[in-house]
């Protein structure tokens, strides 16, 4: 059974938040995390990874519904949000 209308909407705001919340903070998490690939969930980053199959593996052990998975590239690249 999928969920329902309200936990759609729960886990849509969840990711808007997250989402909002790296675009806010790409700067500092440039330093903190360049080259690397991130997992947010509830505004921070929960795991890093400098492949994507890193990321892969942590995402199957946790809730990954609202989870945002990012590369932190500090150089300017063209980003599409």
């Amino acid at each position: 059974m999928g969920e329902s209308k309200l936990e759609k909407a729960q886990i849509l705001k969840a990711s808007q938040e997250n989402l909002e919340w790296f675009k806010d903070n790409y700067e500092a998490l440039k330093k903190d995390y360049d080259n690397q690939w991130i997992i947010v969930q509830k505004r921070e980053v929960v795991a890093k990874g400098s492949t994507f199959e890193q990321i892969k593996k942590c995402l199957q052990k946790m809730d990954r519904k609202s989870a945002l998975v990012e590369f932190v590239d500090s150089n300017n690249l063209a980003m599409f949000f």
